[in-house]
């Protein structure tokens, strides 16, 4: 793996993701600085009562002047915005910096470019919650998680080597697939289980005897991330449109197969239908829990 030889790393946007990427590099044997731009000064301010960041600035030419790396942290529609608005800083610049970007969604980011800038890396970590703001940063958000990069036709290879090595700091592997492939993918396996934790949630909100009251494990897990940020979710249902209706479609199709099988009575179909996504879902638990599989090796 490349060595990472950036000496200052700009954060564009201050918030959990972006934060915890802070904290990660801050706990690596990485020794550079750290700065940060975002439209709210007071969570760039928190940011540096917390020890997060090294220093901050309002103006986004301030951060290109200085930066080797600069990494966009925003819902995808601000994503997109301030891409559009850093591409077009940069590419009359002297100083010409690897820009990356934590955006969900890929094709809806990448086509809002304003210039094609090779340096440009889009990437994506699959790693979260449903907490939100830099004061939620955490330094092992990443810890054996999987960071897609979805370099495209001219991308720069120096510049996938440095956000390649960037992210091997924190702990995360890198894949790295097409940008349709991404969002597809994505929709699938990220937006659609938080689509499916709102329309729970909602559908208990909506119950008259308040079953929300009786929880217990099960409902905990599956409208956990019914918290998560609203703008952050409401950007990648638009944005994500078309591969999010796919999925949708799809687990209607599901849901109506459970249906059929529960108004049928069908015991025999239901166990085996059941069987069947319980080994689905066990045979995928390593990478669902990364962290809980290692520690299981380590004392075996």
């Amino acid at each position: 793996m490349t060595a990472f030889h950036a000496r200052t790393v700009a954060l564009v946007g201050l918030g959990l993701i972006s934060g915890s990427l802070a904290r990660a590099l801050k706990s690596s044997q990485w020794d550079g600085r750290l700065i940060a731009w975002g439209p709210r000064e007071p969570s760039l301010k928190r940011g540096l009562e917390l020890g997060v960041i090294d220093d901050y600035s309002l103006m986004l030419s301030d951060i290109v002047e200085q930066a080797d790396v600069i990494v966009v942290g925003a819902p995808p529609i601000a994503t997109a915005e301030v891409l559009s608005e850093l591409t077009a800083l940069v590419v009359d610049a002297t100083r010409k910096p690897v820009i990356t970007d934590l955006a969900s969604i890929k094709g809806y980011v990448v086509d809002a470019l304003s210039v094609d800038y090779p340096d440009f890396v889009p990437g994506h970590p699959i790693a979260g919650s449903e907490h939100s703001g830099v004061e939620n940063a955490d330094a092992a958000l990443f810890n054996g998680r999987e960071i897609i990069l979805t370099p495209l036709p001219g991308t720069n290879p120096t510049a996938i080597e440095t956000v390649s090595a960037m992210w091997a700091l924190t702990g995360g592997y890198i894949r790295h697939m097409s940008v349709t492939a991404h969002d597809a993918m994505l929709a699938a396996s990220s937006h659609m289980p938080h689509l499916v934790s709102y329309a729970l949630t909602g559908a208990l909100e909506r119950d008259e005897s308040d079953p929300m009251v009786h929880g217990g494990g099960a409902l905990r897990d599956m409208t956990r991330i019914a918290a998560s940020d609203p703008l952050m979710w409401t950007d990648i249902a638009i944005t994500n449109r078309d591969a999010l209706l796919h999925s949708i479609d799809q687990f209607e199709t599901e849901m109506q197969l459970l249906r059929t099988m529960v108004d049928a009575q069908d015991a025999e179909a239901l166990q085996s239908y059941f069987a069947r996504c319980r080994t689905h879902r066990r045979e995928h638990d390593s990478i669902l829990n990364p962290l809980l599989q290692s520690t299981t090796e380590e004392t075996s």
